[in-house]
């Protein structure tokens, strides 16, 4: 009985970490790749899908498309912020870097601290991201993929990280 409970248990974590369309092998670090906080910096860095917003440390930003429009999705469960950390920020919106034309704002999150948002989208980095440029995330359960400047409201946009087609948001939350 006590195996079948430590079993179940088990399975149940996986599937909450799978439920954002994350995986089990990446876990939450203290690398470039946990969600930032503080004044907030927004650059952009050339990766192999071209040119993607990072964070400072030059680690890829990505959008989830359940959360178009400002919608809080992932930050709702801790399994997903283990995965994919929000990039947060204490003094609001941050500047836009040179060449990038959308607009920055935040969203409020369910602990309170201030998401920081790409043309409506909320911004996260991947714990599967283990340095600067790297983009691990990119399509994860068809749902995730790197911010790009030309990401438009409605995902799509020239480089859009989705290799050019618009995502579509689908009613399943966190990739299933």
């Amino acid at each position: 009985m006590k195996k079948q409970l430590t079993l179940a248990g088990a399975l149940t974590a996986l599937s909450a970490l799978a439920a954002c369309g994350g995986s089990s092998s990446p876990a939450a670090s203290s690398s470039g790749g946990a969600g930032s906080s503080g004044a907030s910096t927004v650059a952009t860095g050339s990766t192999s899908l071209g040119t993607v917003l990072t964070n400072s440390q030059g680690f890829t930003l990505y959008y989830f498309t359940p959360e178009q429009g400002s919608k809080v999705v992932c930050a709702a469960t801790s399994a997903c912020n283990g995965a994919w950390p929000p990039v947060t920020s204490s003094s609001g919106a941050p500047a836009a870097p040179s060449g990038v034309s959308g607009s920055f704002g935040v969203v409020t999150l369910p602990n309170g601290q201030a998401e920081v948002t790409y043309n409506g989208w909320p911004l996260h980095t991947y714990a599967g991201d283990s340095g600067a440029g790297q983009t691990n995330g990119q399509g994860i359960a068809g749902k995730w993929f790197a911010a790009t400047p030309g990401l438009t409201a409605s995902g799509s946009g020239s480089g859009s990280g989705s290799g050019g087609s618009t995502p579509s948001a689908s009613s399943a939350p966190y990739g299933y």
